[in-house]
């Protein structure tokens, strides 16, 4: 899709073809990185067609709304971080408004209604199949915060919705609502410097997390209301009412909290 005339140079750093067009304006640059970097481009596209269930020949379509997109964050690109991690939530948030426009069979109005989908979608497949509509129904409006309606809605729709269950149906490991490192309210208020900075401390914070020995870890949780996988919050209890659960005094449990907190700042400061 990215044809040349000739095989460039390879740099380094794939991001100094950019320094060099901002440097140079030299359109050759552009297009030598699209020409290097399209088997990746190829590689995230095809996972993302296979995700959601989309027909295979939507690819070049994919393909072109990143290279759009990167192209016009390029004419004002002027940040010391690399432009692919500037525009990585961009070009995902691009390809699901490309699904909700174009790839679905019914028409959904607007982004929030095709969260809602999404989002419902993904708690509906988690159900035990022997548990009544009606009480998914409640359950998945109590954990989203929306009227019972709008979740039958969203399921109703979503039979209709999947070309071949292009939603975030049948994957847990995905980048949806849940499990993704920042939100999509985040990503249309947040400048694309805040999203880089500001997923780079929650993955140190993972990591801080993940040294944490079981019973440390689960406090941490119990207290502050945190998912340690992806830092979802979740309800919180009394420093009392953990340490009943992870079998400390409440005065125990006090003290080993700052012993936790100081450890996890440390962390994070390295």
């Amino acid at each position: 899709m990215y044809p040349l005339g000739y095989i460039p140079t390879k740099l380094d750093n794939l991001n100094d073809y950019f320094i060099r067009y901002r440097k140079t304006r030299n359109e050759k640059y552009f297009n030598e990185f699209l020409y290097l970097y399209e088997p990746v481009l190829n590689r995230n596209a095809r996972l993302f067609i296979k995700k959601y269930g989309l027909d295979s020949n939507r690819i070049d379509d994919l393909k072109q709304i990143f290279s759009s997109l990167l192209w016009s964050e390029l004419q004002s690109y002027y940040s010391d971080m690399p432009l692919l991690q500037l525009i990585k939530y961009k070009v995902r948030k691009a390809w699901h408004e490309y699904v909700r426009t174009v790839c679905g069979n019914v028409h959904i109005d607007n982004d929030n209604q095709y969260k809602n989908l999404r989002k419902v979608s993904l708690l509906y497949s988690q159900q035990p199949n022997d548990k009544p509509l009606e009480e998914a129904v409640t359950d998945i409006a109590k954990e989203l915060n929306i009227s019972e309606n709008t979740v039958l809605n969203c399921i109703i729709t979503s039979t209709r919705f999947k070309q071949n269950n292009n939603l975030d149906i049948h994957n847990q490991d995905n980048e949806n609502y849940f499990n993704s490192s920042i939100t999509d309210v985040e990503m249309d208020t947040l400048s694309p410097e805040e999203i880089y900075f500001k997923n780079e401390q929650r993955d140190k914070l993972r990591t801080a997390l993940s040294k944490l020995n079981p019973q440390d870890l689960r406090l941490i949780e119990l207290v502050f209301g945190i998912c340690s996988d992806c830092l979802k919050s979740k309800d919180k209890m009394t420093i009392r009412e953990a340490s009943l659960r992870v079998g400390l005094t409440a005065e125990g449990a006090e003290k080993r909290l700052k012993k936790i907190l100081e450890q996890l700042k440390e962390e994070l400061q390295q």
